[in-house]
């Protein structure tokens, strides 16, 4: 497993212990609109959550990270989650698809941390998994992951049926983020 740190954040993989970091940013009203739906949690279903994130990185060598706010160089306060997940049973007709996830507290958005995140997480996938691209998909009502994905170096592509709903459906690829970006995102440790 790896943690990465950039200029502002560090990022680790989820821990059993993060239970109540992962419920509380579920049950945050502005992630709840954004990214599920409209739909609260119950603590059951957010700890069911965390033992997928664990798994995935398990199973794949890669997942989700929790993203922590650098106080004096240390992990300070916990900002959400971002990382690379396969699609799995929310794109039946390509499970093995590597999209980017964010989900980020109200208190954490606008300041550049989903970007920053986010662009780690995209070098990681080309220069440590070799993925010959990473996607998104993204609600249509949610501006504020559109604008991160362009910023990111993603291009929209069009849109996709993911998970029984219309999404916009963003690429990108090794070529299109090396063209977009200068210099390394992270610094990376192998735990």
């Amino acid at each position: 497993m790896y943690i990465l740190e950039t200029p502002r954040l560090i990022l680790r993989p989820p821990l059993h212990s993060d239970e109540l970091l992962l419920h509380g940013l579920n049950s945050d009203p502005f992630v709840v609109n954004a990214v599920r739906d409209g739909v609260y949690p119950t603590r059951d279903q957010s700890k069911g959550e965390l033992l997928e994130l664990i798994n995935h990185w398990e199973h794949n060598g890669f997942g989700l990270w929790m993203l922590f706010i650098k106080d004096e160089g240390q992990a300070g306060k916990f900002a959400g989650y971002c990382g690379l997940m396969r699609s799995g049973k929310y794109l039946p007709e390509d499970p093995d698809n590597v999209e980017i996830v964010t989900g980020l507290h109200l208190t954490a958005s606008g300041k550049g941390i989903a970007v920053e995140a986010g662009r780690a997480a995209v070098q990681f996938a080309f220069e440590r998994l070799k993925l010959g691209k990473v996607t998104g998909f993204i609600l249509p009502t949610n501006t504020r992951s559109l604008r991160k994905n362009m910023k990111i170096g993603f291009f929209y592509v069009g849109d996709r049926i993911y998970n029984n709903m219309t999404m916009r459906y963003f690429e990108v690829s090794p070529t299109t983020f090396v063209k977009s970006h200068n210099g390394s995102a992270f610094d990376c440790k192998d735990t």
